[in-house]
């Protein structure tokens, strides 16, 4: 009994965004989404695994919470059956796509969902050198393969908790490559160097005929990588492992 009470609670307390239908269009306001648990992966390399480099950061971002006949009236009346994620690196002057993911809002992995609304909760976003990307077997190599000697020393999360809003409107086609999560690894490849500032943004999807229905908003919280120092591997001088 007590818990069915705690369970009752939990759900009354969760705030959702209202989806308002106007003559202009469809608006979803206030959407909350976060980004937690910011990681850094540890990779040990050298001949005897001497070293210790940085593989990869993880992070979990938390997806809008909309309930589900919200949900189930924007596929009807919109085919909208998904949230588009994509994820960009801005570095000084240069902005960088490094590429998208979709969510559908009734995914077929129960143990992924939520059991109020059938969307996804969380996706967990890996950001890999390129010294790791590629597969298992150059995340095995003791010498990274091009010479990876990175290892990160400065990261945060920032940006501010903000609520924010999505206005649909006129549909159009998304011609990037997008993967389905359920289907895909959440990882990222952002090259030789990790250092940037790292954004989200969001979009509703229709993923059968491949078109967004607004916008791609920026999220405000946003993952920043403020500083890398490289780590001396003497017993991997000279070894390029990718020839191997």
């Amino acid at each position: 009994m007590k818990a069915l009470l705690i369970l009752l609670l939990c759900y009354s307390c969760t705030k959702y965004a209202n989806v308002t239908k106007e003559s202009v269009g469809i608006q979803i306001n206030p959407v909350e989404m976060d980004i937690t648990h910011l990681n850094d992966i540890d990779w040990r390399v050298g001949q005897k695994k001497e070293e210790t480099v940085s593989q990869s950061i993880t992070f979990i971002v938390h997806m809008p919470k909309v309930k589900k006949e919200d949900l189930e009236f924007l596929t009807s009346h919109k085919g909208i059956d998904s949230w588009i994620l994509r994820l960009i690196v801005v570095r000084g002057s240069e902005t960088q796509d490094l590429g998208s993911l979709y969510a559908k809002f009734n995914p077929r992995k129960v143990a992924r969902t939520s059991s109020s609304t059938g969307a996804t909760k969380s996706v967990t976003f890996k950001v890999f050198y390129a010294s790791a990307y590629a597969s298992e077997r150059f995340r095995n190599f003791k010498c990274p393969a091009f010479g990876h000697n990175k290892k990160i020393k400065e990261m945060s999360i920032r940006g501010e908790d903000q609520e924010f809003e999505i206005n649909i409107g006129q549909a159009y086609p998304y011609n990037e490559k997008s993967h389905l999560i359920e289907l895909t690894p959440t990882a990222f490849n952002a090259g030789h160097s990790l250092v940037g500032n790292y954004y989200l943004e969001i979009a509703p999807y229709d993923s059968k005929n491949k078109m967004i229905h607004s916008n791609f908003k920026r999220i405000p919280k946003y993952v920043s990588i403020e500083r890398e120092e490289s780590v001396s591997i003497r017993s991997c001088d000279g070894i390029h492992s990718e020839k191997e």
